[in-house]
Parts: C-alpha cells; structure tokens; sequence
C-alpha cells in the first residue's frame, strides 16, 4: 500500500468506515503535467530514473475538515537535487565549551531550585517565552544517544518540574513539553535537551484542537480522538498499544510525523513507546526531530516529526508550510511498514 493508491483504499473500505473517513478528510487526486525542454532528458533520467514519472506527476491532496491540516504528497519532491554540506557526525560528541556539560555552574535555575533525576537536571530558560520556561538537561551529552530507563527518567523529571510550578503558582497550569533535536530542529545547543513550559493561557494550536473535539463530540457523540484512529487503524496506518493510540498521520506538518494519544495516567508512562518511535527514527537516519507532548481532557497528546538531514543546507519548509499546505514527499504507509519491519508491534 502505498500512499497513491490512497484513493482506491478508501473506495474499498466498509460503508460505514467510508464515511466516517469522508467526515473527517476532503480527498483529491491528480495529475500535474509538464514538458521536457531539449536536452533535459539525461539530467532527468539520472535525478528521477524516469522520464514519465516527472512529466506525469501523481498528487493526492488531503485535508482534514475540522482542523484544515492539509497535506499534499507527491513523492517526486523527495528526489529533488539537494545541495549537501559536509559534516561529521564525531561532532555530536564534541562537549568543548559546552555549557550545557556544566549546568549547575553554567545555567540559571528556576525560582524554586532544581529538579534532579538520574540521568538528567533542570534548569531555567534564559530567553523565555512563557511565565515558566524550563529545560531538561541530559547527562548525555550526545542527543542520538538515548536509552529505555534514560526517557523514563526525563519525563518523570518533568512531572515533577510541572508539579512543582503548580504548587508556586495554581494558575500556570497548561503544560507542555517540547524536544526539539538539533540544528534541524531549531535546537541553538547539541547538548541533549528538553523544553518544558507552564502557562496560565493554553497555546492557540492545542486550544483549538480541543475546541473542535469537543464540538464534535456534541454533534455526533463520539470521540474526536478515538474516530481519527479508527480511520488510519482502517487502512493500516494505526495501531495500538494498551492505552495508547499510534498514528502514521494522514495529514502531517512536515516529513514521517506520527500522532499518538493515550490515556496513561503518567507522563512517564509513555517513555516506551516514545523509545521505539525514536529508535526507529534512527534507524531511518532521523538524527532530527521535533517532538510535543501536551494533555487534551484526559488524553496526553504526542506529535513527532522528522526535520530533514542534517548535512542539506535548505530548508525542510518554506512559504506554503507556512501560510498554505503542508508539503509531503516521505510515504505514510512506507513509514508504518518500515516500523513494523523493525519490530515496532502494536499490542493488539
């Protein structure tokens, strides 16, 4: 299966299934038309091994009706030419002038002191964006390094920092915890980190896709989350495992994102799955990565998504990311065959 042939898949879907899937997503499929100029043909032979794929090119546009996610997949702009810096990737091991190597004596600290794990400490963000800002500092200093018990650690790390800014002050109670890894991913230090925030006002984006769950739990009396689920689930893009949802997301931000909702109790709760999500990552050459983790009701809610090679000297987003459609080369389907392949198994 793979995401061209989306159209087909959802055709053949129960009846009830099909609807539930024409509820959700606003579905086109066409062809993009061009012609080759003289002399062309070599250099696109040897860039796209195919002559007729680039002068008939296959796009699906998908749109989700309730939150305009858009997406638009044409797997041809993944084997665009792209211009590659050198790098190292020894560099990622390099702690020279790290601050982040030295954190009690090189970090500021919160108002109410550190939070110390075993594999990690906070500190305070020194250019804020919210009434408490934090970061999780890992005693690793490589990000790509990472271990079961190491995440586990952090998160819980992080329920304790969010517990404790409640107990300073009860109306800083939206929380949100952010990783982003490396350069790609807007990280401004190697060192491996994480960001935590807690604010007396919810982010426009998680509080608008609470708006719309709850509104469409009051006009079909169904849950927003487990509906979405039941479509990817459907057409073998979902999973799950105990109390937690796994989606190869239909209409991602950027390349390979998953969406994950659960209702464990625990942050910490989800290091596992996270692990498998990034270990796998990595086996892709994931190397970087923006991940968010925020509560909706009582569900925590998880967006992962990769950021593009670290060596491409362009950007993974320009102006249509921005302002119109999310632009699409990677394959959701290849996504959640290639983690199944490498022993990522639902639980039933």
């Amino acid at each position: 299966m793979e995401i061209r042939n989306l159209p087909k898949l959802v055709e053949n879907l129960q009846n009830r299934y099909k609807k539930l899937f024409y509820r959700f997503y606003e579905l086109h499929e066409f062809e993009a038309k061009l012609k080759l100029s003289k002399g062309m043909e070599e250099w696109i032979e040897r860039i796209f091994k195919s002559k007729e794929i680039v002068e008939n090119q296959k796009i699906i546009s998908i749109k989700n009706k309730f939150t305009k996610e858009h997406a638009i997949y044409n797997e041809l702009r993944g084997k665009r030419p792209k211009t590659e810096v050198k790098m190292d990737l020894r560099e990622l091991v390099k702690k020279r002038d790290c601050v982040f190597c030295n954190p009690e004596k090189r970090t500021p600290q919160d108002l109410f002191g550190r939070i110390k794990g075993k594999y990690c400490l906070t500190a305070s963000n020194i250019a804020k964006y919210n009434y408490f800002h934090g970061i999780i500092i890992f005693k690793e200093h490589n990000p790509l390094k990472l271990k079961k018990q190491w995440l586990k650690d952090y998160f819980e790390v992080a329920e304790k920092w969010f517990k404790k800014v409640e107990e300073v002050e009860r109306e800083a109670r939206y929380n949100f915890l952010l990783w982003n890894c490396l350069w790609k991913g807007g990280a401004s230090i190697v060192h491996g980190h994480m960001q935590l925030t807690s604010s007396k006002f919810k982010y426009g984006k998680v509080e608008l896709l609470e708006q719309i769950s709850e509104k469409y739990k009051r006009k079909y009396n169904s849950d927003y989350f487990l509906d979405l689920f039941k479509i990817h689930k459907k057409l073998g893009i979902g999973g799950k495992t105990g109390k937690t949802h796994i989606l190869f997301y239909l209409t991602p931000v950027k390349e390979r994102e998953l969406f994950i909702f659960s209702k464990e109790k625990k942050l910490a709760n989800l290091h596992e799955v996270i692990y498998e999500i990034i270990k796998n990552y990595l086996k892709l050459n994931v190397f970087s990565f923006n991940m968010a983790m925020f509560k909706i009701g009582n569900y925590w809610i998880s967006r992962i998504t990769d950021r593009g090679k670290l060596n491409e000297r362009h950007s993974d987003i320009g102006a249509l990311e921005l302002y119109g459609a999310s632009v699409i080369s990677s394959d959701p389907f290849k996504l959640a065959k290639y983690f199944e392949k490498h022993g990522f198994h639902f639980g039933n």
